[in-house]
């Protein structure tokens, strides 16, 4: 998987089988951990899921449990838009 390049204007939505988005494919950043913006099937209201894997090779952490991203302006960008995609859809998602 390639570092993600120049982001586009519109987040992809992937609704899973329980009705919940993932905002946005995979991402990966410079030194090759993965993350993903995923909607909470939480009761007490909106919440989001941010699930970081770190590639075994390019380890910078090395505690289980614990991964860190290594953005470039791009990516931050991109993680950006993300985040405020799910911020900007709380309202109609969750009546507030």
């Amino acid at each position: 998987m390639k570092p993600a390049a120049k982001p586009t204007r519109k987040v992809r939505l992937f609704k899973s089988n329980r009705g919940f988005y993932q905002y946005g494919a995979l991402m990966q950043c410079t030194y090759g951990t993965t993350a993903r913006v995923v909607e909470s099937s939480s009761a007490e209201g909106p919440h989001l899921w941010l699930f970081m894997d770190e590639h075994g090779g390019t380890l910078t952490r090395h505690e289980p449990g614990k991964a860190s991203m290594h953005l470039n302006q791009w990516q931050a960008r991109d993680l950006i838009r993300r985040l405020q995609t799910w911020l900007d859809q709380v309202p109609s998602r969750w009546n507030r």
